[in-house]
């Protein structure tokens, strides 16, 4: 109680002695007033997709005065290259103790298909620059309500699916009850930044039949632009597939459909990314 009389008090002589200085206003009183500050002390990336991304910052505010500092508004605008992509707010609880610091945590989440129609050109794979620019609000006493405003630049990826296809089908035993050998899976990445494939699930299915699934694990780090071709083992029965499948495995080419999901560890953080190819690939024989 004696800290917040004294502390009022040292406000209440503030205005005293501007008065007497001449001052005209509270905004000649204000200005002279120590004022909180508020700077993004750390910033990550979390929940990393094709859709979106969620953007964490922690605001620290600081207050200089004798009492507790009632946090009001966080307001936010995140914009990239002069163009605004989005803006919100949160109403912060809580207050900032006498004369310390608080960080304040702020979840941002920036969806992909909204931010690449407002700006044009823009597409998946681009790791675009943004500024994000904040203004917090806190009842400071005596003065009232005061805004503070501060920034923060970053980088934000928007994913793009790596190209996956089957260049071949390298045949080492056919036979109707048991065929065997090695498919030929070419990943290229699509993106700006490294992706490394720390999972690569895929199921196969060859003439329109599914024939089989795999799993590799740290299959390849690639950086972007560059492409990585996979040896996977695979062995089915034909007989159970259909004898038209054996008799597909007898030519040179032969329709796929490849699927599954990439796991990757990127910069920016993990992400698992869903992919889909169908195509025909060669089949090689001994």
């Amino acid at each position: 109680m004696a800290t917040l009389v004294n502390s009022r008090l040292a406000s209440f002589s503030l205005i005293c002695v501007s008065l007497l200085s001449g001052c005209q206003s509270l905004q000649d009183i204000a200005g002279m007033a120590p004022k909180p500050t508020a700077e993004v002390v750390g910033s990550s990336i979390r929940g990393l997709s094709l859709q979106n991304a969620l953007l964490l910052f922690d605001v620290e505010v600081a207050n200089p005065y004798g009492d507790a500092l009632p946090l009001a508004d966080l307001s936010y605008t995140l914009g990239s290259n002069g163009k605004k992509i989005l803006e919100g707010s949160i109403q912060p609880t809580g207050s900032i103790p006498a004369r310390g610091k608080q960080i304040i945590q702020l979840p941002v989440t920036v969806g992909f298909a909204p931010l690449m129609a407002a700006l044009k050109g823009v597409k998946a794979g681009t790791v675009l620059p943004y500024t994000a620019d904040f203004r917090i609000s806190v009842d400071a006493p005596v003065l009232g309500r005061i805004e503070v405003p501060f920034s923060k630049s970053g980088e934000l990826p928007i994913p793009a699916v790596p190209e996956v296809e089957m260049s071949s089908f390298e045949i080492g035993r056919l036979g109707l009850d048991q065929t065997s050998g090695t498919v030929k899976l070419r990943v290229r990445n699509t993106n700006q930044f490294p992706l490394d494939l720390k999972r690569l699930g895929m199921s196969f299915a060859l003439g329109g039949q599914e024939v089989g699934s795999s799993r590799l694990s740290d299959a390849a780090s690639l950086q972007p632009g560059e492409s990585a071709t996979l040896s996977v083992p695979l062995s089915f029965s034909p007989r159970t597939a259909g004898a038209s499948l054996f008799n597909l495995l007898r030519g040179k080419q032969i329709a796929y459909q490849v699927s599954g999901s990439i796991e990757a560890n990127t910069r920016f953080g993990p992400i698992s990314i869903p992919y889909s190819k169908i195509g025909n690939t060669a089949v090689t024989k001994p």
